[in-house]
Parts: structure tokens; sequence; C-alpha cells
């Protein structure tokens, strides 16, 4: 069933946690005109549906999503991955996978796809028995806590929920990650996520078990803001850091 554009308007200002009263003031309308988008009485503008999409921090495709339902023509373009403009933003993330050696670094989209990774990420998914998977969501969630490489494996998995969580309210959402975001929930056990953290720790790490010793990281992730490209612009590029020396020696080591 097509999604009207009223349904993506409520859709959008429910997940900001904004009321009708509270989006209007700020756009600078009344709030009868924001009721009025939500049931369809009235038809946005062009301006307006952008207005809007900016305001509440709407990601390219939702916005172009919203504006296909409305009958206009996009505002951002979606280009093939091959694409002559796209060779410079390609070669930037691979030159940032490939200085990031010998620590692990992996690219992943919207829903988690992985879709490049350095030689130390493909290594180590080999190693704790993820490299299988496509999708990074779906291999967390078809690890089991009993036998997971994954140390402190329930702090990880609401790391991983939260993020998504934060994802979704950034940049929307759709079936397959509110899925995901089910079963995470449900391997964790509760929604009490918070519990689950160590709050005397800096930082919050993910420890991995690799041949009988532990390792431990922290992550650091790029976003791509200024591409304009729908599919690339919504690319995360996740650089795992070692958290102590052992692991830093360890990476160093088999590299050398």
């Amino acid at each position: 069933m097509k999604t009207t554009i009223a349904k993506i308007f409520k859709q959008w200002r429910t997940q900001k946690r904004y009321s009708q009263l509270q989006l209007a003031l700020e756009l600078g309308v009344s709030s009868k005109h924001i009721s009025f988008l939500e049931t369809g009485r009235s038809q946005p503008s062009r301006q307006m549906l952008l207005n809007i999409a900016l305001f509440l921090n709407c990601s390219k495709s939702e916005t172009n999503r919203a504006l296909y339902s409305a009958g206009f023509s996009p505002a951002f373009i979606e280009l093939e991955n091959n694409h002559e403009d796209l060779k410079p933003v390609f070669s930037a993330i691979q030159q940032m996978l490939d200085n990031h050696m010998p620590y692990p670094a992996l690219v992943l989209n919207q829903q988690w796809d992985l879709i490049n990774a350095n030689q130390a990420a493909i290594d180590l998914m080999q190693q704790i028995g993820m490299a299988g998977h496509t999708n990074f969501l779906q291999a967390l969630i078809a690890d089991d806590e009993n036998t997971s490489a994954i140390i402190n494996w329930k702090e990880s998995m609401a790391q991983v929920l939260v993020r998504l969580r934060n994802e979704m309210y950034m940049q929307g959402s759709n079936e397959f990650l509110l899925n995901c975001e089910k079963q995470l929930l449900q391997k964790i056990g509760s929604d009490a996520i918070l519990s689950t953290f160590d709050n005397s720790n800096t930082v919050l790490t993910t420890q991995l078990r690799i041949n009988n010793q532990a390792y431990s990281f922290f992550s650091v992730i790029a976003n791509l803001g200024a591409v304009q490209d729908v599919a690339v612009s919504e690319f995360k590029i996740e650089m795992m850091f070692p958290a102590d020396d052992r692991t830093t020696q360890y990476f160093t080591q088999i590299t050398a």
C-alpha cells in the first residue's frame, strides 16, 4: 500500500517528538495548517515539504520518498556506485580503510550491510565466526551469548541497539531495521538498556576472545554528510581502535 504524504508527515513529527503546535511555531505556520497536512485536507508545496524535512533533520532518502509521494521531483541524486562523480568519494573511503591498518575498519550502509572492509576487519570477522554474514545486524542477531567470541556480549548488544535506535531517530526507519531492533531487544531480554552498561568505564568497549586471549576495542564512526548522493551519504565508516596495550601489540605483531 502506498504511503501518503500525510502519513509521512505525521510519522516524521511523532518520531521526532514534536507536537503539532511546536512544529507550527518552528516553521512559522499555524497549527491548523500542520493538522490539515497530516490529515490530507491540505497538500504541501514542494518548499514546505523541504522546510519540514530540513527542520526535522530527515535523511536524504526520506526526503526524496516524501517528495515522490507528494508528486514532486526528488531533491537528491541517486547514482550508481561506479559513477564518475563518486570516484573521489570511494577513493577517500578506500584510503581511510587502508590507512587504518593494522586495525579493523569497515563500511556499512543504512541497512548495516557490509559494503567494504580492510583486511584486518575481514580477518577479525573470520576469527569471531561472523564471516558468513553480509549484514552486520543479522550477524549479531545470529550470535549466541553462550558460544560467542564477544566477552561482554550483553553490553555490546545493548550498545548496538542504542546506536540503531539513534540512527533510526535521525535518519528514519524501515521494516527491516524495526525488525532487527525487535530481535536485538529480545536477545538482550529487557528494555532496561542502560542497566547493562558499566558506568564506571570512561569508554564503552567491545571485548573479544581470540585464541583464548581477551582483546578490547572501541569504535570511531565517520559519516559522509557532504555527499549528496542518497545511498552513499548514508554510509558509515567504522574504525576500530585498540583500548589497551595487549590489543595494540596483537594487531601490530600479526601484520609485522
